[in-house]
């Protein structure tokens, strides 16, 4: 009872000390006496108030001041604290249900640099997907950064009953474009039903575009892609190394051309320039596969960007709103943030 007495008058006279102080620097050296002793000799706020003769309430409050008046400044220094940065700047700035970015480790090589990033990437996907757990049926793209997505995926992460091939990949040359190895992959790892798309991505004219798709075999397809709750499809480069090139159904020409027309890479087989608009509409007439419109209408739109190069790409996508989850590593983040 004594020491309870004692301690009340300790607090009392040191109050009443505090009171009757100025209120600039005094005040200043206040805030700053309970930072040091809150942050660096990590005292509680109660030890703190006995030590100064405040109570815990004066000593929140001015820990509260000190923050907003700058004296104290919390950083957060882990290296993840910049990825969640970027990812919510991307979410608040493009209205995205979910952005995923990846630090990629720097490589000794453009050529190795670029599988790294794919393979980070995509396994970010991967874990996305399987967080995710998306159901009922599923469309899947194809390319490079596709099949490394397939290839990282483990059993069971979805329920879904049918994947969905969504663009034509019937290859013009000897270079296979690997569509049914990812579709399969997909489904082999999910035990859902397999629905491929029997097509080229591009033909020689709308005419023969239009007579594919009005064949139940490739009309059936491109209706069941449509229907898809999940569009899941990488972000492509425009160069003449795209797999579209390799494949046959793109020309050197045809690539300059493209350039010419503004287009800074592709989604689903279809070129878009950086303002989100359709590059070349004559070639999206050619195109075969699920349009863009229908690709934006999905409840989960997941466009992955990994490599050099898909700032712009991306920053098309995203303003033409065809996506509207995004895996991408952090460059690419980044050069969208800057450039958006």
């Amino acid at each position: 009872m004594l020491l309870n007495c004692a301690k009340a008058q300790r607090q009392g006279i040191l109050a009443t000390m505090t009171a009757g102080r100025s209120s600039g620097g005094s005040d200043v050296r206040q805030m700053v006496r309970i930072t040091q002793l809150y942050y660096r000799m990590h005292l509680s706020q109660e030890q703190i108030g006995d030590r100064l003769g405040l109570s815990r309430f004066q000593v929140g409050r001015l820990l509260a001041r000190a923050l907003r008046e700058d004296i104290v400044k919390i950083e957060i220094v882990h290296p993840v604290a910049r990825l969640v940065e970027l990812e919510d700047a991307l979410v608040e700035r493009f209205g995205l249900h979910k952005a995923v970015v990846v630090d990629v480790p720097i490589s000794s090589s453009e050529r190795a640099a670029e599988q790294v990033a794919r393979e980070a990437v995509a396994g970010a996907a991967v874990r996305f997907l399987a967080d995710l757990r998306p159901s009922g049926s599923i469309g899947v793209s194809w390319g490079r950064t596709m099949l490394e997505l397939a290839r990282q995926l483990e059993p069971g992460w979805t329920s879904a009953t049918e994947v969905v091939q969504l663009n034509g990949a019937t290859s013009r040359s000897a270079e296979p474009t690997r569509a049914n190895e990812i579709a399969e992959r997909f489904g082999t790892t999910t035990g859902a039903a397999i629905r491929m798309l029997a097509a080229p991505a591009i033909v020689g004219s709308p005419e023969l575009r239009r007579a594919l798709e009005d064949d139940p075999s490739v009309g059936t397809t491109i209706d069941a892609a449509r229907g898809t709750a999940t569009a899941i499809f990488a972000l492509g480069v425009l160069t003449t190394e795209s797999v579209l090139v390799g494949s046959g159904f793109l020309t050197a020409r045809d690539v300059a051309d493209l350039q010419e027309a503004g287009a800074v890479g592709d989604i689903v087989g279809r070129f878009l320039r950086v303002d989100g608009a359709t590059a070349s509409p004559e070639l999206d007439q050619r195109t075969v596969g699920l349009p863009l419109a229908d690709v934006a209408a999905k409840p989960i739109s997941l466009g992955v960007a990994a490599g050099a190069g898909r700032g712009p790409i991306t920053l098309g996508a995203l303003r033409g709103r065809y996506i509207n989850v995004l895996v991408a590593d952090a460059d690419t983040a980044q050069w969208v943030l800057d450039h958006g």
